[in-house]
């Protein structure tokens, strides 16, 4: 990913990304606390389960995540994104356990911070939509001459945008900007050194009411937050589907061919890493179950 005339963006390697023992295998070669190209990011970052309980997360770094979160893109820069900082220390211990999801047990006995994400559907709502249209026209990210926006907006758009706003509020597009805002809120916690699990259950609207959220509120997913217990590999690289299984050329159908000589340089840049599980994944989970005292199960006790 270049800008035109520039180099490639970089995002520089976090001092630390964990604060336990080394469990990881010494032969894997560590990079150096310099700089590490985007793909890498994308490629070395796990979903991390077990954090390191007593190390709190500075606030700061909080910051900087929902900064970037705040930053991303969104169809007419409505920003529904929301979200509510959850501090372990700080918080009712009713409040923990109701944004537990039924699996999630490592999660949510380690991690000392919790980000409940939501939507904010009333920015669809009434002249909401196309006010915030109006605005990208006067900061000159959309249209040609401001005068000629307005009208096509005020003239053609707004009453479409009256009539649809309630539905667009609770539309696949409305989630889809709030998962863009929270992949980006991920890469920054990445960044920093931490590590983030994404979490949802039904429950969910149960525990809107805990926090005074309005109707048009929709609660999306709980991130669990801390620094990673595990090593940075995690056991290694996900697996996920073949490439023409979840993407088509053209037609569904159609798999998307995948070009050997891009997976070698998606290799080389460490975006494709080596898949889980690592050899010695067993034996990192057994010693930080212990370490931590955590019992060998998936499952939270929830209330009905």
């Amino acid at each position: 990913m270049r800008e035109r005339g520039g180099r490639a963006p970089t995002v520089r390697r976090p001092a630390s990304n964990r604060a336990g023992p080394r469990t990881g295998d010494p032969r894997r070669k560590r990079r150096s606390p310099s700089h590490m190209e985007l793909k890498e990011v994308i490629g070395r970052r796990r979903t991390i389960r077990i954090f390191v309980p007593y190390r709190p997360v500075e606030r700061e770094k909080v910051q900087k995540m929902l900064e970037a979160a705040r930053r991303a893109s969104c169809a007419g820069n409505v920003m529904n994104v929301r979200a509510i900082v959850i501090w372990r220390e700080q918080a009712d211990p009713k409040v923990i356990k109701a944004i537990a999801p039924r699996i999630g047990y490592q999660q949510m006995h380690t991690a000392p911070v919790f980000i409940f994400w939501y939507s904010e559907s009333s920015v669809y709502h009434g002249d909401a939509w196309p006010d915030s249209v109006l605005r990208l026209a006067d900061a000159r990210r959309i249209g040609l001459r401001v005068e000629d926006t307005y009208a096509e907006v005020n003239d053609k758009l707004r009453p479409m945008f009256l009539m649809a706003g309630q539905q667009m509020g609770v539309a696949p597009l409305a989630f889809m900007d709030v998962g863009q805002a929270v992949a980006q809120a991920t890469l920054v916690a990445y960044e920093e050194g931490l590590g983030s699990c994404l979490m949802s259950s039904p429950r969910l609207e149960k525990v809107a009411k805990m926090f005074n959220l309005p109707e048009t509120a929709v609660p999306i997913c709980v991130q669990a937050l801390g620094y990673p217990a595990e090593s940075w590999e995690a056991g290694g690289q996900t697996p996920k589907p073949a490439l023409g299984e979840m993407f088509f050329d053209m037609e569904v159908g159609k798999p998307f061919a995948s070009d050997p000589k891009v997976e070698d340089e998606l290799k080389a840049a460490k975006l494709i890493d080596e898949p889980a599980p690592l050899p010695w994944r067993d034996a990192e989970l057994e010693f930080l179950m212990r370490a931590l005292g955590l019992e060998n199960t998936l499952l939270n006790e929830v209330d009905p």
